[in-house]
């Protein structure tokens, strides 16, 4: 009987023991994705997980495609699917908007199905890497928010256009210039000339030109050897260069140096330097530098135009269609295959056109034949239409860590020029006469927010809901490199109630966790005194105003004006501190209301008071409120579809207190029972 006895109280105290452990666990024991803090029954979330039980997922985060400053000039901050894309909560993946991609969104894709074959996909970090030093110093671009973001197409030589979908025509000499018949109207023109100077008593070095590299040439290498690794280059071509060796040398290095004077016979126009790498050629005492040299000698002044302007290029074929009495040349008015239009089949007597210049430029008349283009017009008989321009969105930098800044370029190099209409169709998502917009993926953004620029985001951007002051700004100073893109972004402001990068995901209803104690409700207090009792007074709060009060207004009046506000649910004002006259203000003395935030919790931003013809009037915060203000009060889950908090077992809706309501937000313990009996 004894044994029982025993038995019986072991079980009514394992009882106890389960009943105890299951009014301290948390909601669904956190999923096994988080720790339980059993003193307040809340999750906190391992690494990746949300959520008040932790079942939902987070996705990953990188630097903002667009978002709102939190202070000056500080943008593009990190943000879950780069503000580009939704976060599946079931799987922890961002699902991106249609032309960006990456596990948060955090990059472009390239257009045309990844350059239309024709050409490589690369950051503005990586494309730098291509430009040619023949051209001028290397810059750098790794600091800048985007240098990691944007991507853009790196053409194949002969093609170019956003998605590389354009092809080149062969360029030429304008046969009708340079002759020298007029000095100052038509001088004569020179093919460029560069020289090499070769320092070495032993090894090998390369030369570059528009990219392509050599390959290895000795240090005691006849002419012809040097001549001729430097024409196997496809940017040169065999048979296109002069070149001599300067003062009878025989080979092209020496230990005084070696000098090699190279004319581009077929290359015309101001060309970019040669770009020698000498890093293996050596002198054998080991104290002489060994070192390649280049610079110009004349600068090529003949010119390099598509169809030797003297003709129009089909960019769809690379072919061009000569003017008439024109046809392809050698360079040098003679006819060839260059298929450049750089010959004259007869004696030229008038400017190229159906009409001249086709009624949209003036000729230059004898000898030259030259249309001069009217603004909006180009090609070489003025028929074609000039594209809007703007500066660039996918660059090489003008200097370190600069872009997107100097150059402007047709359809800001997002979109392709139709020449006969002078309009510009945008790559998908780039908006504006000259692309120079990436606009928000809806104008409407799903029909719940505002499209507006990165600059127009950051001054509407809150602390604690309210404007701040001054307010903040993005892009103020013009040509900054870091901000070049305050009026070239554009972003979703959602309303109220609806949130994502684009404005169709819903908000679901916040409150306090009513399994948190010992926190206080904000309050704060007015005090006023009007000697004359004849003023008024407007309180603002989240940039809501009140109607307005009078100095005679009663607590029931505030009250009223404050619940009225779409930001205000409920609270409490009364009488403070010593208060007998239930006006807001006294003539004689400085009269105080409090005012008790009851449903809207945190730590609230101060009531903005406005008076007009007030003796003294201000608002302080005596309490801060410490209640939380979190989506369905933490006791419960959020359909960013519907909006919908899905409660925790023994939570439902609450009325913003603790007490039964009907604001949805889990914040209502319900009676009877334990809210999650599982066992730890």
């Amino acid at each position: 009987m004894l044994q029982l006895y025993y038995l019986f109280l072991s079980i009514l105290l394992l009882l106890t023991i389960i009943t105890i452990v299951s009014s301290q666990s948390c909601p669904n024991l956190c999923n096994g994705r988080g720790r339980c803090n059993k003193d307040t029954r809340e999750c906190i979330c391992f690494e990746g997980y949300t959520g008040g039980d932790c079942s939902l997922r987070l996705c990953p985060f990188s630097i903002a495609w667009t978002d709102q400053s939190i202070g000056i000039d500080q943008a593009h901050n990190l943000a879950e699917c780069s503000n580009m894309g939704t976060c599946d909560r079931i799987s922890g993946q961002c699902v991106c908007r249609m032309g960006f991609e990456g596990q948060a969104c955090e990059r472009q894709s390239c257009p045309g199905s990844n350059c239309n074959g024709q050409g490589k996909c690369e950051a503005m970090y990586y494309y730098t890497y291509s430009k040619d030093l023949g051209l001028g110093p290397y810059y750098s671009y790794t600091t800048n928010w985007d240098a990691h973001k944007i991507y853009g197409c790196n053409c194949n030589s002969e093609w170019f256009g956003p998605d590389c979908s354009q092809k080149k025509c062969p360029t030429g000499d304008d046969p009708m210039t340079g002759n020298g018949a007029n000095t100052a109207t038509n001088p004569i023109q020179y093919n460029e000339q560069q020289k090499l100077i070769c320092k070495a008593g032993g090894g090998t070095f390369t030369v570059s030109f528009r990219g392509e590299i050599t390959i290895p040439i000795a240090y005691n290498a006849k002419l012809n050897i040097f001549q001729a690794a430097f024409e196997d280059l496809k940017t040169v071509g065999s048979g296109k260069t002069i070149m001599t060796l300067v003062n009878s040398a025989s080979q092209i290095c020496s230990d005084n140096g070696n000098t090699v004077v190279i004319e581009f016979q077929q290359s015309f126009g101001s060309l970019p330097l040669i770009v020698p790498n000498f890093k293996n050629l050596f002198f054998r005492d080991a104290i002489s530098i060994a070192s390649v040299v280049a610079s110009k000698i004349k600068d090529g002044t003949k010119e390099n135009e598509f169809c030797s302007n003297r003709g129009l290029c089909d960019q769809s074929t690379g072919v061009c269609t000569c003017s008439t009495n024109y046809d392809t040349s050698d360079g040098y008015l003679n006819k060839g295959t260059r298929g450049d239009c750089g010959r004259p089949t007869t004696t030229i007597q008038t400017c190229p056109g159906a009409t001249v210049c086709s009624g949209h430029g003036s000729c230059a008349g004898n000898p030259t034949f030259k249309c001069t283009c009217y603004n909006g017009f180009t090609g070489a008989d003025c028929s074609l239409k000039v594209c809007p321009k703007d500066v660039s969105w996918f660059t090489l930098p003008s200097a370190e860590n600069v872009a997107h800044i100097a150059e402007q370029v047709e359809c800001s190099n997002a979109g392709i020029c139709d020449k006969s209409s002078g309009k510009c169709t945008c790559l998908a998502g780039y908006s504006g006469q000259a692309c120079q917009i990436l606009d928000c993926v809806d104008s409407t953004c799903s029909g719940h927010g505002t499209c507006l620029t990165m600059k127009d985001l950051a001054k509407r951007s809150t602390v604690n809901g309210v404007l701040p002051n001054p307010l903040f700004d993005y892009g103020s100073i013009p040509n900054n490199p870091t901000t070049w893109d305050a009026l070239k972004i554009k972003g979703c402001l959602c309303d109220t109630g609806y949130s994502g990068y684009d404005c169709s995901l819903r908000q679901c209803p916040t409150g306090d966790n009513p399994d948190t104690t010992f926190q206080d409700d904000e309050m704060q207090v007015i005090t006023c005194k009007d000697t004359d009792m004849s003023g008024s007074i407007v309180l603002s709060f989240k940039e809501e105003k009140t109607t307005t009060l009078l100095p005679q207004s009663t607590t029931d009046d505030v009250r009223k004006a404050l619940q009225n506000l779409f930001g205000i649910n409920l609270v409490t004002v009364q009488m403070f501190n010593g208060t007998t006259t239930n006006t807001l203000c006294s003539q004689t003395r400085f009269n105080q209301f409090s005012i008790q935030f009851n449903t809207e919790h945190g730590d609230l931003p101060l009531l903005v008071v406005s008076p007009t013809s007030i003796t003294s009037i201000k608002v302080v915060e005596s309490v801060a409120g410490t209640k939380e203000q979190i989506t369905c009060s933490g006791r419960g889950t959020c359909n960013e579809l519907t909006g919908e908090c899905k409660c925790f077992q023994g939570y439902s809706s609450s009325n913003g207190m603790g007490g039964v309501g009907t604001i949805a937000d889990c914040g209502y313990i319900e009676p009877g029972g334990t809210p999650d009996t599982q066992i730890t």
